[in-house]
Protein backbone atom coordinates (compact mmCIF):
# COMPACT_ATOMS: atom_id res chain seq x y z
CA UNK A 1 0.00 0.00 0.00
CA UNK A 2 1.16 4.07 -0.40
CA UNK A 3 1.07 4.57 3.02
CA UNK A 4 3.24 1.93 4.07
CA UNK A 5 5.82 2.35 1.77
CA UNK A 6 5.99 6.15 2.13
CA UNK A 7 5.66 5.74 5.79
CA UNK A 8 8.57 3.00 5.51
CA UNK A 9 11.23 5.37 3.21
CA UNK A 10 10.59 8.15 6.13
CA UNK A 11 11.87 6.09 8.41
CA UNK A 12 14.93 5.21 6.59
CA UNK A 13 14.88 8.93 5.99
CA UNK A 14 15.06 9.88 9.67
CA UNK A 15 17.64 6.74 10.36
CA UNK A 16 20.77 8.26 7.86
CA UNK A 17 19.86 12.02 6.75
CA UNK A 18 22.10 14.83 7.99
CA UNK A 19 20.94 16.82 10.73
CA UNK A 20 20.61 20.17 11.52
CA UNK A 21 22.59 21.90 13.47
CA UNK A 22 21.04 24.13 16.56
CA UNK A 23 23.39 26.45 18.56
CA UNK A 24 23.17 29.46 20.83
CA UNK A 25 24.21 32.90 20.54
CA UNK A 26 26.52 34.53 22.71
CA UNK A 27 24.91 37.14 24.87
CA UNK A 28 21.86 36.06 23.44
CA UNK A 29 19.34 35.75 26.87
CA UNK A 30 17.49 37.96 28.80
CA UNK A 31 15.06 37.41 31.72
CA UNK A 32 11.68 36.71 31.25
CA UNK A 33 8.49 37.25 33.17
CA UNK A 34 5.42 34.67 32.29
CA UNK A 35 2.17 34.36 34.43
CA UNK A 36 0.45 31.13 32.88
CA UNK A 37 -3.57 32.47 30.92
CA UNK A 38 -5.25 29.48 32.51
CA UNK A 39 -8.69 30.94 30.34
CA UNK A 40 -7.68 29.98 27.18
CA UNK A 41 -8.98 26.88 25.31
CA UNK A 42 -5.77 24.65 25.39
CA UNK A 43 -7.54 22.72 22.07
CA UNK A 44 -8.32 25.81 20.05
CA UNK A 45 -6.10 28.88 20.95
CA UNK A 46 -7.07 31.98 19.92
CA UNK A 47 -3.57 33.57 19.79
CA UNK A 48 -0.97 30.91 18.87
CA UNK A 49 1.52 33.12 17.78
CA UNK A 50 2.70 35.99 20.97
CA UNK A 51 5.66 36.94 19.47
CA UNK A 52 5.82 38.85 15.67
CA UNK A 53 8.71 39.85 14.35
CA UNK A 54 8.80 43.76 12.76
CA UNK A 55 10.74 43.57 10.01
CA UNK A 56 14.57 43.02 10.20
CA UNK A 57 14.82 45.51 13.52
CA UNK A 58 13.88 42.54 15.96
CA UNK A 59 10.03 41.84 17.39
CA UNK A 60 7.10 42.40 19.64
CA UNK A 61 5.75 40.13 22.63
CA UNK A 62 2.64 40.08 24.39
CA UNK A 63 2.99 38.56 27.43
CA UNK A 64 1.14 38.58 30.73
CA UNK A 65 2.33 40.53 32.84
CA UNK A 66 -0.64 40.94 36.13
CA UNK A 67 -3.23 38.74 36.49
CA UNK A 68 -5.38 41.65 35.16
CA UNK A 69 -2.69 43.07 32.79
CA UNK A 70 -0.92 41.93 30.16
CA UNK A 71 2.34 44.04 27.82
CA UNK A 72 3.01 44.15 24.37
CA UNK A 73 6.80 44.56 24.47
CA UNK A 74 9.03 45.74 21.88
CA UNK A 75 12.96 44.09 21.34
CA UNK A 76 15.57 44.67 18.81
CA UNK A 77 17.67 41.99 17.56
CA UNK A 78 20.00 42.23 20.27
CA UNK A 79 17.10 41.46 22.78
CA UNK A 80 17.12 44.84 23.72
CA UNK A 81 13.84 46.08 25.32
CA UNK A 82 12.82 49.15 23.50
CA UNK A 83 9.29 50.38 25.33
CA UNK A 84 6.33 48.17 27.22
CA UNK A 85 2.78 48.99 26.90
CA UNK A 86 0.61 47.83 29.40
CA UNK A 87 -3.38 47.06 28.48
CA UNK A 88 -5.33 46.33 31.47
CA UNK A 89 -8.17 43.84 31.69
CA UNK A 90 -11.69 44.14 33.21
CA UNK A 91 -12.72 41.00 35.10
CA UNK A 92 -13.38 38.24 32.39
CA UNK A 93 -12.11 40.12 29.60
CA UNK A 94 -9.96 37.54 27.70
CA UNK A 95 -7.20 38.33 24.30
CA UNK A 96 -8.69 37.44 21.65
CA UNK A 97 -6.01 38.99 18.82
CA UNK A 98 -2.54 39.73 18.66
CA UNK A 99 -0.91 41.10 14.41
CA UNK A 100 1.28 43.38 13.71
CA UNK A 101 0.77 45.65 10.69
CA UNK A 102 4.47 47.82 10.19
CA UNK A 103 3.35 50.75 11.88
CA UNK A 104 1.24 49.38 14.63
CA UNK A 105 0.63 46.45 17.11
CA UNK A 106 -3.41 45.41 17.61
CA UNK A 107 -4.56 43.57 20.17
CA UNK A 108 -8.12 42.41 20.51
CA UNK A 109 -10.36 41.86 23.54
CA UNK A 110 -13.38 40.10 24.24
CA UNK A 111 -15.32 41.99 27.46
CA UNK A 112 -18.78 40.74 28.92
CA UNK A 113 -19.97 44.06 30.83
CA UNK A 114 -22.23 41.42 32.92
CA UNK A 115 -25.31 43.53 32.35
CA UNK A 116 -26.13 41.50 28.99
CA UNK A 117 -24.06 42.68 26.25
CA UNK A 118 -20.36 41.20 24.90
CA UNK A 119 -18.02 43.51 22.98
CA UNK A 120 -14.78 43.65 21.28
CA UNK A 121 -12.47 46.25 21.87
CA UNK A 122 -9.42 47.20 20.13
CA UNK A 123 -5.85 48.50 20.78
CA UNK A 124 -3.42 50.13 18.64
CA UNK A 125 0.35 50.68 19.64
CA UNK A 126 2.40 52.46 17.39
CA UNK A 127 5.48 50.50 16.93
CA UNK A 128 8.19 53.46 16.55
CA UNK A 129 7.77 54.54 20.15
CA UNK A 130 5.17 52.02 22.08
CA UNK A 131 3.04 54.82 22.42
CA UNK A 132 -1.03 53.49 22.80
CA UNK A 133 -4.31 55.13 21.01
CA UNK A 134 -7.40 54.97 22.81
CA UNK A 135 -9.22 51.74 22.79
CA UNK A 136 -11.61 51.45 20.22
CA UNK A 137 -15.22 49.44 20.50
CA UNK A 138 -15.27 47.12 17.60
CA UNK A 139 -18.72 45.44 18.04
CA UNK A 140 -21.42 44.70 20.61
CA UNK A 141 -24.09 41.83 20.70
CA UNK A 142 -26.13 40.09 23.20
CA UNK A 143 -24.47 38.42 25.76
CA UNK A 144 -26.81 35.44 25.34
CA UNK A 145 -25.82 35.63 21.62
CA UNK A 146 -22.81 32.66 20.42
CA UNK A 147 -19.38 34.69 21.19
CA UNK A 148 -18.50 37.22 19.04
CA UNK A 149 -15.72 36.69 16.37
CA UNK A 150 -12.40 38.49 15.19
CA UNK A 151 -10.74 37.93 11.90
CA UNK A 152 -7.87 39.64 10.52
CA UNK A 153 -6.11 39.37 7.40
CA UNK A 154 -2.73 38.07 6.77
CA UNK A 155 -0.72 41.51 6.59
CA UNK A 156 -2.50 43.32 9.96
CA UNK A 157 -4.54 45.86 7.49
CA UNK A 158 -8.31 44.49 7.94
CA UNK A 159 -9.92 43.32 10.56
CA UNK A 160 -13.56 42.21 10.50
CA UNK A 161 -15.48 41.80 14.03
CA UNK A 162 -18.69 40.22 13.92
CA UNK A 163 -21.36 38.27 15.65
CA UNK A 164 -23.69 35.64 15.30
CA UNK A 165 -27.80 34.97 14.60
CA UNK A 166 -28.89 32.02 15.50
CA UNK A 167 -31.98 30.44 16.70
CA UNK A 168 -32.89 29.18 20.06
CA UNK A 169 -30.83 26.21 19.67
CA UNK A 170 -27.91 28.36 18.46
CA UNK A 171 -28.19 27.27 15.31
CA UNK A 172 -26.90 29.52 12.80
CA UNK A 173 -28.95 31.82 10.26
CA UNK A 174 -26.23 34.48 9.41
CA UNK A 175 -23.84 36.79 10.71
CA UNK A 176 -23.25 40.19 10.83
CA UNK A 177 -20.05 42.94 11.82
CA UNK A 178 -17.73 45.74 10.39
CA UNK A 179 -14.58 45.89 8.89
CA UNK A 180 -11.97 48.19 9.88
CA UNK A 181 -8.64 49.11 8.40
CA UNK A 182 -5.36 49.02 10.22
CA UNK A 183 -5.63 52.12 12.27
CA UNK A 184 -8.83 51.20 13.31
CA UNK A 185 -11.32 53.16 11.10
CA UNK A 186 -14.53 51.54 9.49
CA UNK A 187 -14.63 50.54 5.91
CA UNK A 188 -18.29 48.99 5.98
CA UNK A 189 -20.28 46.79 7.96
CA UNK A 190 -21.27 43.42 6.75
CA UNK A 191 -24.00 41.59 6.79
CA UNK A 192 -24.32 37.67 5.63
CA UNK A 193 -28.13 36.16 5.08
CA UNK A 194 -27.17 32.27 5.79
CA UNK A 195 -30.72 31.33 6.31
CA UNK A 196 -30.81 28.87 2.80
CA UNK A 197 -28.57 26.47 4.33
CA UNK A 198 -29.93 23.76 6.95
CA UNK A 199 -28.82 23.00 9.97
CA UNK A 200 -25.42 25.13 10.32
CA UNK A 201 -22.99 23.74 13.00
CA UNK A 202 -19.92 25.55 12.19
CA UNK A 203 -18.90 29.16 10.67
CA UNK A 204 -15.41 30.04 10.42
CA UNK A 205 -14.86 34.16 8.85
CA UNK A 206 -11.55 34.67 7.05
CA UNK A 207 -10.35 37.77 5.44
CA UNK A 208 -7.73 38.45 3.33
CA UNK A 209 -5.26 41.83 2.50
CA UNK A 210 -7.91 43.11 0.56
CA UNK A 211 -10.46 42.93 2.80
CA UNK A 212 -12.90 40.32 0.76
CA UNK A 213 -14.42 37.76 3.50
CA UNK A 214 -14.87 34.10 2.98
CA UNK A 215 -17.30 32.53 5.40
CA UNK A 216 -16.48 28.93 6.03
CA UNK A 217 -20.00 26.54 6.80
CA UNK A 218 -20.38 23.08 8.11
CA UNK A 219 -23.97 22.28 7.73
CA UNK A 220 -26.88 19.09 7.07
CA UNK A 221 -26.00 16.81 9.95
CA UNK A 222 -21.94 17.80 9.75
CA UNK A 223 -22.16 16.74 5.85
CA UNK A 224 -21.86 19.68 3.90
CA UNK A 225 -18.75 21.60 3.30
CA UNK A 226 -19.73 25.34 1.78
CA UNK A 227 -17.38 28.50 1.42
CA UNK A 228 -18.78 31.83 0.23
CA UNK A 229 -16.46 34.88 -0.89
CA UNK A 230 -17.80 38.54 0.06
CA UNK A 231 -15.89 40.99 -1.90
CA UNK A 232 -15.43 45.14 -1.18
CA UNK A 233 -16.13 45.13 -4.94
CA UNK A 234 -19.53 44.05 -5.35
CA UNK A 235 -23.01 43.29 -2.90
CA UNK A 236 -23.38 39.75 -4.83
CA UNK A 237 -21.80 36.68 -2.89
CA UNK A 238 -19.75 33.58 -4.87
CA UNK A 239 -20.01 30.68 -3.52
CA UNK A 240 -19.04 26.69 -3.80
CA UNK A 241 -20.25 23.78 -1.98
CA UNK A 242 -19.80 20.22 -1.61
CA UNK A 243 -20.98 17.33 0.35
CA UNK A 244 -18.08 15.11 1.98
CA UNK A 245 -20.28 12.81 4.95
CA UNK A 246 -22.96 10.45 3.60
CA UNK A 247 -23.19 7.17 3.12
CA UNK A 248 -19.82 5.53 1.54
CA UNK A 249 -19.31 1.49 1.58
CA UNK A 250 -22.38 1.01 3.87
CA UNK A 251 -21.21 3.28 6.87
CA UNK A 252 -22.81 6.86 7.63
CA UNK A 253 -19.80 9.28 7.50
CA UNK A 254 -19.58 12.60 8.69
CA UNK A 255 -16.87 15.66 9.79
CA UNK A 256 -15.40 15.15 12.56
CA UNK A 257 -13.01 18.06 11.88
CA UNK A 258 -11.92 20.36 9.79
CA UNK A 259 -9.39 23.64 9.07
CA UNK A 260 -9.58 26.26 6.92
CA UNK A 261 -6.60 28.74 5.95
CA UNK A 262 -6.10 31.63 2.95
CA UNK A 263 -2.81 30.95 1.40
CA UNK A 264 -0.57 33.42 -0.63
CA UNK A 265 -1.57 32.21 -3.83
CA UNK A 266 -5.23 33.43 -2.99
CA UNK A 267 -7.07 30.62 -3.06
CA UNK A 268 -9.02 28.85 0.31
CA UNK A 269 -8.08 25.68 1.41
CA UNK A 270 -10.53 23.11 3.41
CA UNK A 271 -9.35 20.28 4.87
CA UNK A 272 -11.59 17.65 6.93
CA UNK A 273 -11.54 14.76 8.98
CA UNK A 274 -14.22 12.46 9.03
CA UNK A 275 -15.24 9.62 10.84
CA UNK A 276 -17.93 6.25 11.22
CA UNK A 277 -20.94 7.43 13.02
CA UNK A 278 -21.30 3.83 14.56
CA UNK A 279 -17.98 3.37 15.60
CA UNK A 280 -16.42 7.10 15.78
CA UNK A 281 -13.63 5.50 13.87
CA UNK A 282 -11.35 7.66 11.55
CA UNK A 283 -12.99 6.92 8.23
CA UNK A 284 -10.85 9.71 6.06
CA UNK A 285 -8.95 12.69 5.35
CA UNK A 286 -10.07 14.77 2.58
CA UNK A 287 -8.92 18.39 1.21
CA UNK A 288 -10.34 20.73 -1.56
CA UNK A 289 -8.80 23.88 -3.17
CA UNK A 290 -11.23 26.91 -3.71
CA UNK A 291 -10.61 28.96 -6.33
CA UNK A 292 -12.45 31.82 -6.36
CA UNK A 293 -11.25 33.74 -8.80
CA UNK A 294 -11.89 31.04 -11.70
CA UNK A 295 -14.61 29.76 -9.87
CA UNK A 296 -13.43 26.28 -9.55
CA UNK A 297 -13.06 23.68 -6.69
CA UNK A 298 -10.44 21.73 -6.99
CA UNK A 299 -10.30 17.79 -5.09
CA UNK A 300 -7.83 15.80 -3.81
CA UNK A 301 -7.99 11.84 -3.92
CA UNK A 302 -9.23 10.68 -0.22
CA UNK A 303 -7.14 9.47 1.77
CA UNK A 304 -8.44 6.70 3.34
CA UNK A 305 -7.23 5.88 7.13
CA UNK A 306 -6.87 1.49 6.64
CA UNK A 307 -5.70 -0.75 9.28
CA UNK A 308 -2.98 -1.19 7.20
CA UNK A 309 -2.28 2.59 8.28
CA UNK A 310 -2.77 1.82 11.35
CA UNK A 311 -0.12 -0.64 11.50
CA UNK A 312 2.73 0.92 9.62
CA UNK A 313 2.09 3.72 12.28
CA UNK A 314 2.23 1.67 15.00
CA UNK A 315 5.47 0.03 13.42
CA UNK A 316 7.08 3.42 13.43
CA UNK A 317 6.12 3.73 17.64
CA UNK A 318 9.50 2.88 19.54
CA UNK A 319 8.49 4.13 22.83
CA UNK A 320 7.64 0.73 24.20
CA UNK A 321 4.46 1.27 25.12
CA UNK A 322 1.17 -0.67 23.89
CA UNK A 323 0.63 -0.22 20.52
CA UNK A 324 -2.85 1.36 19.39
CA UNK A 325 -5.80 -0.22 18.12
CA UNK A 326 -7.84 2.32 16.34
CA UNK A 327 -6.65 6.13 15.41
CA UNK A 328 -8.01 8.68 17.83
CA UNK A 329 -7.15 11.70 19.43
CA UNK A 330 -6.13 13.16 16.20
CA UNK A 331 -6.63 17.31 15.19
CA UNK A 332 -5.73 18.52 12.11
CA UNK A 333 -3.18 21.32 13.18
CA UNK A 334 -1.93 23.29 10.48
CA UNK A 335 -2.21 23.73 6.41
CA UNK A 336 0.86 24.84 5.12
CA UNK A 337 1.04 26.39 0.97
CA UNK A 338 4.98 25.82 -0.09
CA UNK A 339 6.50 27.53 -3.16
CA UNK A 340 5.93 25.25 -5.53
CA UNK A 341 2.23 25.32 -4.34
CA UNK A 342 2.22 22.07 -2.87
CA UNK A 343 -0.44 21.89 -0.01
CA UNK A 344 1.07 20.13 3.02
CA UNK A 345 -1.73 19.21 6.03
CA UNK A 346 -0.39 18.70 9.69
CA UNK A 347 -2.49 16.56 12.26
CA UNK A 348 -1.21 15.97 15.84
CA UNK A 349 -2.32 13.70 18.37
CA UNK A 350 -3.08 15.12 21.57
CA UNK A 351 -5.03 14.34 24.40
CA UNK A 352 -5.53 14.56 27.91
CA UNK A 353 -5.17 11.31 30.14
CA UNK A 354 -8.21 11.75 31.92
CA UNK A 355 -9.61 12.90 35.18
CA UNK A 356 -9.09 16.36 36.63
CA UNK A 357 -5.49 17.05 36.97
CA UNK A 358 -4.08 14.51 34.87
CA UNK A 359 -1.41 15.09 32.02
CA UNK A 360 -1.99 16.22 28.92
CA UNK A 361 -0.26 14.18 25.69
CA UNK A 362 0.55 15.43 22.47
CA UNK A 363 2.26 12.78 20.34
CA UNK A 364 2.79 11.60 16.82
CA UNK A 365 2.14 14.29 13.61
CA UNK A 366 0.45 13.28 10.71
CA UNK A 367 1.68 14.85 7.20
CA UNK A 368 -0.32 15.10 3.80
CA UNK A 369 1.08 16.51 0.79
CA UNK A 370 -0.91 17.59 -2.13
CA UNK A 371 0.78 18.74 -5.18
CA UNK A 372 -0.81 22.27 -7.28
CA UNK A 373 -3.22 20.03 -8.85
CA UNK A 374 -4.12 18.55 -5.42
CA UNK A 375 -2.72 15.18 -6.49
CA UNK A 376 -1.37 13.42 -4.00
CA UNK A 377 2.37 13.80 -3.01
CA UNK A 378 3.49 11.74 -0.50
CA UNK A 379 2.15 11.41 3.15
CA UNK A 380 4.02 10.71 6.33
CA UNK A 381 4.45 10.53 9.90
CA UNK A 382 6.53 11.97 12.44
CA UNK A 383 6.67 10.49 16.07
CA UNK A 384 7.61 12.10 19.36
CA UNK A 385 6.50 11.39 22.33
CA UNK A 386 5.32 14.31 24.95
CA UNK A 387 3.87 14.52 28.65
CA UNK A 388 3.60 17.76 30.25
CA UNK A 389 1.56 18.18 33.74
CA UNK A 390 -2.29 19.56 33.73
CA UNK A 391 -1.57 23.21 35.20
CA UNK A 392 0.85 23.44 32.13
CA UNK A 393 -1.18 21.47 29.29
CA UNK A 394 0.02 21.94 25.71
CA UNK A 395 1.83 24.88 26.47
CA UNK A 396 5.28 23.48 25.87
CA UNK A 397 4.51 20.61 24.03
CA UNK A 398 3.24 19.99 20.84
CA UNK A 399 5.21 21.45 18.40
CA UNK A 400 6.53 25.14 16.23
CA UNK A 401 6.65 25.43 12.59
CA UNK A 402 8.64 27.62 10.19
CA UNK A 403 8.57 27.47 6.37
CA UNK A 404 11.74 28.22 4.55
CA UNK A 405 11.42 27.85 1.23
CA UNK A 406 11.00 23.93 0.09
CA UNK A 407 12.33 23.01 3.84
CA UNK A 408 9.22 22.37 6.69
CA UNK A 409 11.51 23.33 10.33
CA UNK A 410 9.75 21.50 13.30
CA UNK A 411 10.94 23.04 16.94
CA UNK A 412 9.61 20.26 19.53
CA UNK A 413 10.52 19.93 23.19
CA UNK A 414 11.14 16.41 24.12
CA UNK A 415 13.14 14.69 25.42
CA UNK A 416 15.49 11.92 23.36
CA UNK A 417 18.03 9.40 24.39
CA UNK A 418 18.12 10.87 27.91
CA UNK A 419 18.31 14.79 26.62
CA UNK A 420 15.98 16.71 27.88
CA UNK A 421 16.01 19.84 25.29
CA UNK A 422 14.46 21.73 22.07
CA UNK A 423 14.86 19.60 19.32
CA UNK A 424 14.89 20.91 15.49
CA UNK A 425 13.63 18.57 12.75
CA UNK A 426 13.97 19.00 8.67
CA UNK A 427 11.20 18.01 6.57
CA UNK A 428 12.01 18.66 2.76
CA UNK A 429 8.56 19.09 1.33
CA UNK A 430 9.13 17.77 -2.08
CA UNK A 431 9.55 14.71 -1.16
CA UNK A 432 8.74 13.56 2.82
CA UNK A 433 12.28 13.02 3.82
CA UNK A 434 12.92 13.89 7.33
CA UNK A 435 15.82 14.71 8.61
CA UNK A 436 17.15 13.36 12.74
CA UNK A 437 16.36 15.45 15.21
CA UNK A 438 18.90 17.32 16.34
CA UNK A 439 19.22 19.11 20.32
CA UNK A 440 19.80 22.62 21.09
CA UNK A 441 22.38 21.66 23.61
CA UNK A 442 20.25 23.76 26.50
CA UNK A 443 20.00 20.73 28.88
CA UNK A 444 16.25 22.29 29.64
CA UNK A 445 15.33 21.84 33.31
CA UNK A 446 12.93 19.00 33.54
CA UNK A 447 11.38 19.38 36.78
CA UNK A 448 7.72 20.54 38.21
CA UNK A 449 8.19 24.02 37.07
CA UNK A 450 7.58 25.26 33.33
CA UNK A 451 10.63 25.29 31.52
CA UNK A 452 9.31 26.08 27.37
CA UNK A 453 6.74 28.57 26.54
CA UNK A 454 6.40 27.41 22.77
CA UNK A 455 4.02 30.48 22.00
CA UNK A 456 6.75 32.65 22.22
CA UNK A 457 8.85 30.63 19.85
CA UNK A 458 9.62 32.67 16.57
CA UNK A 459 11.54 32.59 13.57
CA UNK A 460 13.25 36.20 12.43
CA UNK A 461 14.48 35.11 9.98
CA UNK A 462 15.64 31.82 8.10
CA UNK A 463 18.06 30.86 10.22
CA UNK A 464 17.32 32.84 13.51
CA UNK A 465 14.79 32.10 16.03
CA UNK A 466 13.72 33.83 19.37
CA UNK A 467 12.18 31.44 22.47
CA UNK A 468 11.30 31.31 25.80
CA UNK A 469 13.25 28.49 27.99
CA UNK A 470 14.20 27.66 31.13
CA UNK A 471 17.91 25.57 30.01
CA UNK A 472 18.74 24.16 33.48
CA UNK A 473 17.14 23.29 36.44
CA UNK A 474 20.12 26.04 38.23
CA UNK A 475 18.57 29.04 36.23
CA UNK A 476 16.49 31.36 38.43
CA UNK A 477 13.56 32.17 35.84
CA UNK A 478 12.72 31.48 31.74
CA UNK A 479 14.98 33.30 29.78
CA UNK A 480 14.13 34.85 26.18
CA UNK A 481 16.87 33.32 24.34
CA UNK A 482 18.35 33.72 20.64
CA UNK A 483 18.98 30.40 18.51
CA UNK A 484 20.62 30.02 15.28
CA UNK A 485 20.39 27.03 12.70
CA UNK A 486 23.76 26.92 10.98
Amino acid sequence: MKALQFLSLLFLALSCAMAPALAQGRNASVPFSYIPDNTEDQYNQSIRSKTLPVGSDGFVILSRSKPTEYAVERYNISLKKAWSATIPLAGDETIEAFVQNGDAALVVTHRDNGQGTQALHAHRINLGNGKKDKPVLLLEAPASARKAGIAISPDGTKLLAYRYSTTGNQVVQGISGSLYDGKLQKVKDTDYNLRDLRNIVSAEVIVNDAGDQFISLISENMDRLTVRQYTLKSPDAKGMSVLVGGIFDGKRVYIMDSKYALQPNGNLYGVVLTADEKSGEYYSLKAVKFDFENEDMVFAEEFRFTPEYLASVNSLDKSGGAKSNRLEDIYLTDLILTPDEKLIVLAEKKYMEGGENSPYYAKEIHLFAYDQYMGTAWSSVLMKNQKAPADEAFTGISYRHHLTGNTLHLLTLEELDGKHDLYLRRIDTSTGKAEAPKAAGLNVADDKNISYVKDFTAWLSERDLVTVVRPSKKANSLQLRRLYIK
